[in-house]
């Protein structure tokens, strides 16, 4: 099947060299498509390739989209129908039916030779992707590895949503037409036992594959689109995020991971993302970003992608984004049913503050609170500015846990105030233990040591290495938000006693202060670095990264080996 796509990526060049023989299409003898094992076709090159060399250039009209190949009536239709979802939008929908057109197509001898059909001859076969796609994976596999967490949540909100969008609204559409739609050559679409709508759900699931994995965002008169650029989809990609420094501003010293960049403009491109514009005729061109060396793989930006978010998309995530130091990806606070509150006057207070305690108690997939995946999201808060998730936790906590004043709970469900920073040496803590019931949860004792093992093993398969890696950089985030908060719980175990002693209350014996574990810069433990000169006297401080000791180092030196 490989050597299959390797032909046909050579015919699909020779088509478009045919097409394009002066201008609109340009290919570099320096790059070539090869087959690698584990990641099927990529491109290398075949030698040195200098910096903003232009290696690849596509005329846009042979860019597969919705309108490229559906009526813009119908396009319109479909999207009109169709309710955004997360991660998901109407015209990635419309996408996926516009390949489901170009695939029907192979029924028809006098229409499977249009340069769509050739680009489909290209793509993955269907058993080769269903490893590497979360459309295809087991649910109760999936969930004995993410368990009752937040990545399980979604997961399972994305197929229902697919599975709805199908029978509700495609279907729906498209039952008066469906041998226009329906790819009788796939392997789930073999045997007599299978009905014409299995056989569309089948061809509709091949091609969100596709689409989902593979697809560009562009552009047209009613906003964003997806599409799939020929040979430039063959490119292996990674996250921007790779490529960010320890410290903002600072270059990193090494090669840049990304090495190419796709960028729209018009014929002829001359260098890098700089063009002419000799006859009005627009394209897509690639180009180096560095210098690349001979037979290393040309490796294409996928944007600012969290490593959750490159699992879901891409059905797998790179180790060196796992071990990079910006791992944070969005993660999910589920309560603990402790602290959900019997008393009714706190249960009042909680209520009047919208906090549904009734579902908190019995649903499972109701958070108490969500984190998005910026990095810069738990930095900002460590240097002294809100965040309304911690802060609506810490409420939650206080009103629902802590020992109170005696007209606290009167004032608040009165006047709608909290004197918090009285309790925040009792809150803190309770925090902190809620991130380690979320992380139980996530996996029990498992570790990310424990998971990053069983994923490099070769007995492990692709969906499970995905699973993962992914509950890594969820506990990993997690350990990261946990750390801030120790972070707070210090400040107010200082500040917190004298708050009270103006207010004439005798605090109650706070809780033991949470412990500073894991990287002493960003709370992960997972890779560990340990300092060896404290290593040899029997102290353990930990780092995940070389870049975090070294910006540890100002601290730690005066107590390095003592």
């Amino acid at each position: 099947m490989d050597a299959e796509r390797l032909k046909a990526t050579e015919l699909l060049i020779e088509r478009l060299h045919a097409d394009y023989p002066t201008r609109g299409f340009k290919i570099s003898p320096s790059i070539d498509f090869v087959y690698q094992a584990n990641a099927g076709v990529s491109v290398v090159a075949k030698q040195s390739i200098k910096k903003n060399d232009i290696l690849l250039v596509i005329p846009d009209a042979v860019r597969l989209y919705d309108k490229a190949v559906l009526p813009s009536s119908f396009v319109k239709k479909l999207r009109r129908k169709i309710e955004y979802q997360p991660y998901l939008t109407p015209s990635d929908y419309s996408l996926v039916v516009a390949i489901m057109k170009v695939l029907g197509r192979k029924a028809y001898k006098d229409r499977n030779d249009d340069i769509f059909s050739r680009q489909a001859s290209t793509w993955p076969s269907e058993p080769s992707i269903k490893d590497s796609n979360l459309f295809y994976w087991d649910v109760a596999s999936v969930q004995k590895v993410w368990n009752r967490s937040g990545l399980f949540n979604f997961f399972e909100e994305v197929r229902a949503n697919v599975d709805s969008t199908f029978n509700n609204i495609i279907y729906p559409i498209l039952k008066n037409n469906l041998d226009d739609y329906i790819d009788e050559s796939l392997p789930s679409n073999q045997g007599t036992a299978t009905t014409r709508k299995d056989k569309l759900y089948n061809t509709f699931l091949y091609s969100f594959a596709l689409a989902y994995s593979r697809a560009h965002e562009g552009q047209d008169n009613d906003g964003p689109n997806g599409e799939l650029v020929p040979l430039a989809e063959l490119f292996n990609g990674h996250s921007d995020k790779i490529d960010e420094p320890i410290k903002k501003g600072k270059k990193n010293n090494e090669k840049s991971v990304i090495n190419v960049h796709m960028v729209s403009g018009k014929w002829p491109f001359l260098r890098g993302s700089v063009f002419r514009d000799d006859c009005n005729l627009p394209c897509s061109a690639v180009f180096a970003v560095r210098d690349i060396d001979e037979g290393e793989e040309l490796i294409i930006s996928y944007g600012d992608v969290s490593a959750t978010g490159f699992a879901f998309k891409y059905g797998m995530i790179p180790m060196d984004l796992i071990k990079h130091h910006n791992i944070m990806s969005d993660v999910s606070i589920f309560p603990d049913p402790k602290l959900i509150p019997s008393d009714k006057m706190r249960r009042k207070c909680l209520e009047k503050a919208d906090f549904p305690l009734n579902e908190l108690k019995h649903n499972k997939k109701l958070a108490l609170g969500h984190f998005g995946w910026r990095t810069d999201s738990v930095e900002h808060y460590k240097n002294g500015y809100n965040n309304e998730v911690i802060g609506s936790m810490r409420h939650f906590i206080i009103i629902g846990s802590c020992e109170l004043m005696a007209d606290e709970l009167q004032r608040n469900y009165s006047l709608g105030k909290l004197r918090g920073a009285l309790y925040d040496c009792e809150a803190f803590p309770r925090l902190y233990d809620l991130f380690d019931y979320n992380i139980e949860i996530l996996g029990g004792n498992a570790t990310s040591a424990d998971d990053a093992a069983k994923a490099s093993s070769p007995d492990t398969p692709s969906w499970e290495k995905c699973c993962l890696l992914a509950r890594i950089a969820y506990r990993e985030s997690l350990l990261m938000w946990q750390r801030a908060v120790a972070l707070k719980a210090k400040e107010a175990f200082g500040t917190a006693p004298m708050i009270a002693l103006q207010y004439g209350w005798e605090m109650p014996n706070s809780d033991v202060m949470p412990s500073f574990k894991g990287c002493q810069i960003c709370g992960r433990s997972y890779p560990e670095l340990k300092c060896t000169k404290c290593k040899n006297v029997g102290r353990v401080v930990q780092y995940c990264c070389r870049g975090h000791q070294v910006l540890d180092w100002k601290e730690h030196k005066a107590v390095c080996g003592k």
